[in-house]
């Protein structure tokens, strides 16, 4: 379960949010509701000002040590297509495992066949720079679930695609985590290519949260991405 209470974080003041573990969540909302900051609280990297944390049993911000524990089985997605430029594709994915000390054949194999799952293996040896918008975003997925995390934060992970490619990356971000067992929370202002693959939507707005509400409620969720109501 992932519990957040009385959450205060740059925009977001006195959020409380309960989500089931297990699940895929789609956060949707404004530029400047919060979301980003959100993200980077659940997954460890961004400290709130005041708040209950706890994602998975493990209470955030009161321990070091248990921070650290959570970052080591988080999978980040950033919508800003992070990778190491000089460094091909197979090495930019299997840079989660070598930071664990993970012998290098042993984390190209793995790797490799994730690769192969995402339908890039043939561009292993390509640098980023080379790949189209939604190669990239399977690169930032196979490198997020290399080291088979439990929890995923997807920050926009359709940012900038056309809608066919964002609708074809959501279906295969559910086909990939929904096997894995892993909980994931991604943000994304196309929420019509996420619904039929989500099983709840969180809406942000003014630093506050409602939901998670289930995807059945289309109607008024897009209502709420286009506009026409704040809720």
């Amino acid at each position: 379960m992932i519990e957040l209470v009385d959450l205060h974080l740059g925009p977001i003041q006195g959020l409380n949010l309960t989500l089931a573990e297990g699940k895929i969540y789609a956060l949707l909302g404004p530029t400047g509701s919060g979301k980003t900051s959100l993200m980077r609280c659940m997954a460890g990297i961004e400290v709130p000002l005041k708040g209950f944390v706890a994602i998975h049993g493990r209470q955030l911000y009161t321990d070091p040590d248990l921070d650290a524990a959570h970052r080591a089985v988080v999978g980040v997605v950033f919508d800003t297509h992070a990778s190491l430029p000089d460094q091909t594709v197979l090495e930019n994915v299997r840079l989660p495992l070598d930071l664990r000390g993970v012998p290098v054949e042993t984390g190209d194999e793995k790797a490799q066949r994730l690769l192969d799952e995402l339908g890039i293996g043939e561009a292993s040896q390509k640098l980023p720079g080379e790949l189209s918008g939604g190669m990239l975003t399977r690169l930032q997925l196979a490198r997020a679930l290399i080291h088979d995390p439990h929890f995923l934060v997807m920050d926009g992970p359709t940012a900038g695609l056309d809608p066919v490619t964002a609708s074809r990356s959501m279906r295969m971000i559910a086909r990939l985590v929904r096997p894995r067992g892993a909980t994931a929370v991604i943000s994304t202002q196309d929420i019509r290519s996420a619904l039929p693959h989500v099983d709840g939507i969180v809406l942000m707005s003014s630093g506050l949260a409602r939901g998670p509400l289930p995807p059945v409620l289309a109607g008024d969720v897009l209502d709420f991405s286009e506009g026409h109501r704040p809720w």
